[in-house]
């Protein structure tokens, strides 16, 4: 399974800090330059008739990540949490600390999973986490950035969730973010890694679980973000880069043999995005791009046409300092809707917060942009702590209806808003 089924990308917030003097609290990602809308209107405080209340657990330091995957071999789905860095009062520290949630069969609760820590030997910079089987056992392995080493790092499972080092590789420098796919056709699982500060992508191939980099992309300023896809209908497997400061997508398609060479056409966002994802928007089994845009509150929607080439970006309004993205088909209508968290700073008398919420953007055909304006909802118990990092889509309880685990940095857990009104659909029928 790989680590984004229904996810996506790690929302990568690394640093908490509390300016006791000015009381402010915000969160900083990796570029100082990025900056998070400011608006005087709190959260959502309810759930309504769509999500239960929030369940919270503990998740460790600085949960940022969430990776699915049967980790223990009972063909049930567990999840990971991860946590980068630790919050050290007005500093912070390597961490990579793993929140194991185990499907626990005998729970009969909203939530039925059991924790457990997995701590590394040495405290690491594990930026982003993925899921796939790696070595070619049945079981179901964890790549790991090394950010401040530019390096990744195989954890091999033994298939009881006991995870070891299975050795690292250098990639570029500073990579965030990883995604993985069979790129030549072997019927083993390879990577690829966004290097942001050498704007570079590097494509590793795998034989038998040792990695080696085949191929470096150039590609355009500050990259941040990875979302692969079979974009020319040719069955292989192609990747699109999300460049941050050039606010572009690029595609890269891929000959089948795992070398990768750009298309001329480049596609531009909004200001300051932040996530990508890829998936089959409107159900015409052509892939297509999704793209939050934090800088001006909106989200970019590009139809794939089949052959490589995407429509020109349609634009959708979303809720304030939109990040993280996940989509699903929650009203069974055969269109695709967003869940998005957003992170915002709420200003009162002498105070500033990072706070946030999430939204549910459902398909509508009587708009112009075929999307409904979003809803939004509560993340997490506290109010003017909830700023959402990574989000998912699933049914953790089994009971048909889709709900949305989140990550919260601030407050330390993960929150499972369990879904109460739509028995909907992870994909397309």
């Amino acid at each position: 399974m790989s680590s984004r089924p229904f996810s996506a990308f790690k929302f990568w917030w690394i640093f908490l800090f509390l300016l006791g003097s000015s009381g402010t609290i915000f969160f900083t990602a990796c570029s100082s330059t990025e900056s998070h809308s400011d608006t005087s209107a709190g959260p959502s405080s309810v759930s309504g008739t769509v999500f239960e209340v929030p369940l919270e657990y503990d998740a460790g330091e600085n949960p940022i990540g969430l990776t699915l995957g049967d980790f223990n071999g009972d063909n049930k789905t567990d999840i990971i949490v991860t946590s980068p860095r630790k919050q050290n009062g007005i500093t912070t520290s390597e961490d990579g600390t793993l929140t194991l949630f185990q499907f626990n069969s005998s729970s009969t609760s909203r939530f039925p999973f059991s924790s457990s820590t997995i701590t590394p030997t040495t405290a690491e910079w594990r930026q982003d986490v993925i899921s796939a089987d790696f070595t070619g056992d049945n079981n179901t392995d964890l790549m790991v950035t090394h950010t401040d080493q530019d390096k990744i790092k195989l954890l091999r499972n033994d298939g009881s969730a006991t995870f070891t080092d299975n050795g690292s590789v250098t990639v570029g420098d500073v990579p965030l973010n990883l995604v993985s796919g069979d790129w030549n056709s072997d019927n083993q699982t390879d990577l690829a890694v966004v290097n942001r500060d050498n704007s570079s992508v590097s494509i590793l191939q795998n034989s038998n679980g040792v990695f080696a980099v085949t191929q470096t992309l150039p590609v355009s300023e500050k990259p941040i973000q990875l979302a692969d896809g079979d974009w020319d209908g040719d069955n292989d497997t192609d990747l699109a880069v999300l460049s941050r400061d050039s606010t572009l997508v690029q595609i890269w398609l891929n000959n089948g043999s795992g070398t990768f060479s750009a298309q001329s056409t480049t596609y531009t966002v909004g200001s300051l995005p932040i996530d990508m994802i890829s998936g089959d928007w409107n159900c015409d089994s052509k892939l297509d791009l999704a793209v939050s845009n934090s800088g001006d509150n909106t989200i970019s929607l590009i139809y794939g046409k089949g052959t490589g080439d995407f429509d020109s970006p349609i634009i959708i309004s979303s809720g304030k300092g939109p990040g993280t993205m996940a989509a699903a088909d929650f009203d069974n209508d055969s269109k695709m809707d967003f869940v998005v968290g957003h992170q915002f700073l709420v200003s009162t008398s002498g105070f500033s917060l990072l706070t946030g919420d999430f939204s549910l953007t459902l398909s509508d055909n009587t708009s112009s942009t075929g999307y409904a304006t979003p809803v939004s909802f509560a993340a997490g118990l506290a109010k003017n702590e909830a700023s959402p990092a990574e989000l998912v889509i699933y049914d953790v309880d089994n009971d048909s209806k889709l709900d949305v685990l989140i990550a919260l940095p601030i407050s330390k857990k993960l929150a499972v808003l369990s879904g109460k009104q739509y028995f909907g659909n992870l994909s397309c029928p």
